[in-house]
């Protein structure tokens, strides 16, 4: 059964979810004859791997972005179809940042070792691994978009020392 914990503090709702809960929907896959540009996950999720993303960061210098959900978790359901729908959040998202989608059910060890308490979580990591923000619970397009231009303002700041 699903024991769901719902904070409100500003837009902020977090779910709690079992462990046994059911997988989300699989990540799509290109085709050998697709071009090399990659299928995003809901459109902006490039990785499903963290260790991928970690690398693909080496290369590109571009901090990553960690989006963690959990199966029956309604607050993060909501954040896929609204906030990171959203076009400002999209283009922000894809365009500086490797982004990864984490599910618990899928990858429980990944989310253990992110300390992942509540879901949705969104972590921005910088490519030398360090920690840049935490974003616990369900945010708003406008809220993510300010909190990931201050993420990625830090880390080119960071960059350029």
């Amino acid at each position: 059964m699903l024991s769901a914990l719902v904070r409100l503090a500003g837009a902020t709702a977090l779910c709690f979810t079992p462990i046994f809960a059911q997988a989300d929907e699989a990540p799509r896959t290109a085709s050998l004859s697709a071009p090399a540009k990659p299928l995003l996950r809901h459109g902006v999720f490039r990785f499903t791997s963290y260790p991928e993303a970690w690398t693909a960061a080496q290369e590109s210098n571009r901090p990553i972005l960690v989006y963690a959900t959990a199966p029956n978790c309604p607050h993060c359901v909501r954040m896929i179809n609204e906030t990171y729908a959203a076009s400002s959040v999209k283009r922000m998202a894809t365009e500086s940042f490797e982004t990864v989608y984490v599910d618990r059910a899928e990858q429980p060890d990944l989310a253990a070792k992110l300390k992942i308490r509540y879901f949705p979580t969104t972590i921005v990591v910088a490519p030398n691994n360090q920690v840049l923000d935490v974003i616990e619970g369900y945010v708003d397009a406008q809220a993510l978009n300010q909190r990931l231009k201050t993420s990625f303002a830090a880390h080119e700041s960071a960059t350029r020392k």
